[in-house]
């Protein structure tokens, strides 16, 4: 049995960059989208990559059991947030492109018609995959992997533990009932399960009350722990990740007018902030997130090292802003392509795109890469172990 994994709407490949620390190997990835094909392929190479809509090999179903490997121990799913996301429409996974998660269950169900299901899943998306339709989403998707054999945990972890980015997302695993019984703490009926909740409640920032309600609603699906300590404190902040070799005379900087457009659209008490910082002897630094209030776009400031969640750019109102204050003056730009890629724990030597807006998108539209490799130390990983040494 390989360490290896099959990663599904792969993007531009960050959850195979966090895995790959751990020695995994990828030896199938998908996506629909040929631009972040051309990223991945330049990172990884073409050969385990297909580009394709997953539903066409739900239709084929020859056509997936002839691609991906029948070896995979892990399958890997960060599948569209576009209808979960607070920003979008909420149609959750009824809407075209979150439901898509429904092309993967499928292609499980085939695998497991034919004996060769992955042993372990893990799927990652957005804190409005526990609470869309008012939980019935989630609890459709346990229910789903259940019924295929699965054991399913549950855990929220944002990448702030391990980056200067506020980035929380949900993570499902599921362990085969087989290998559930002895590497996760299974949940009991009640009133049999006190130990459980308490084990439960050991890192409640991980195990969050949105997850203990998802539980506590559906007391019938077969839910269990892994073992998965709190991370550690994080070292960086917000300075740590910028190109601050950027001259003045560079044109990322924004002009006069276009700073005090900015100016007017923030709150008297942002105003008041920039003020104390521009009279700094060192400059600080700050991100502004643009945002819709009563109707108006507020340029909200944000001062306390850790940049706000890094989204996909539509229309340029979503880009993060960076504010650099001190010595009497206050500068603008955006954050670059490549300090979005630090923000998600990215090396430098990752090729982003050439395309600036293309790079945002690549970036913002990913995982953070310190996080999957801490769920890899914690969880993927010794799973794999442990099937080995009991030779499963």
């Amino acid at each position: 049995m390989k360490k290896s994994f099959a990663e599904f709407f792969a993007g531009v490949g960050l959850v195979h960059e966090g895995l790959r620390h751990d020695h995994w190997q990828c030896v199938w990835a998908n996506d629909i989208s040929q631009e972040k094909q051309a990223t991945y392929t330049a990172n990884y190479g073409a050969a385990q990559f297909y580009l394709d809509d997953l539903w066409n090999c739900v239709a084929a179903p020859d056509l997936s059991h002839d691609l991906i490997p029948d070896s995979c121990f892990l399958y890997t799913a960060s599948f569209p947030c576009t209808d979960l996301s607070l920003a979008g429409d909420r149609k959750g996974l009824a809407g075209a492109e979150s439901g898509s998660l429904h092309a993967l269950l499928a292609i499980l169900a085939q695998k497991k018609a034919k004996g060769t299901a992955p042993r372990l899943l893990m799927l990652e998306n957005v804190q409005g995959f526990l609470t869309s339709h008012q939980g019935a989403d989630i609890a459709k998707t346990v229910e789903a992997i259940n019924a295929l054999g699965y054991v399913v945990d549950l855990i929220e972890l944002d990448a702030v533990y391990f980056t200067p980015q506020s980035r929380p997302r949900v993570f499902l695993f599921g362990l085969q009932q087989e290998d559930a019984d002895s590497l996760m703490c299974l949940k009991k009926n009640p009133p049999d399960d006190m130990h459980w909740w308490q084990i439960f409640a050991k890192n409640p920032q991980l195990r969050t009350e949105r997850i203990k309600k998802v539980i506590r609603a559906n007391p019938s699906l077969q839910w269990g722990l892994f073992d998965i300590p709190l991370p550690p404190k994080r070292s960086t902040t917000l300075a740590d990740v910028l190109e601050t070799e950027l001259p003045a005379s560079s044109p990322l900087w924004w002009d006069e007018s276009r700073k005090n457009h900015l100016y007017q659209q923030m709150f008297e008490r942002h105003q008041t902030i920039l003020h104390a910082m521009l009279q700094a002897k060192k400059y600080s630094y700050g991100t502004v997130f643009r945002r819709m209030r009563d109707g108006l776009s507020r340029a909200e400031l944000r001062t306390d090292g850790v940049a706000g969640c890094l989204r996909t750019p539509r229309g340029g109102s979503s880009k993060q802003i960076l504010i650099r204050a001190g010595f009497g003056r206050w500068d603008v730009r955006l954050l670059t392509p490549r300090e979005y890629a630090r923000l998600q724990g990215v090396r430098d030597s990752f090729v982003l795109p050439e395309n600036q807006n293309q790079g945002y998108f690549a970036m913002a539209d990913a995982v953070c890469v310190p996080a999957i490799e801490f769920i890899a130390k914690h969880v993927l990983t010794p799973s794999y172990q442990a099937c080995v040494r009991q030779n499963r």
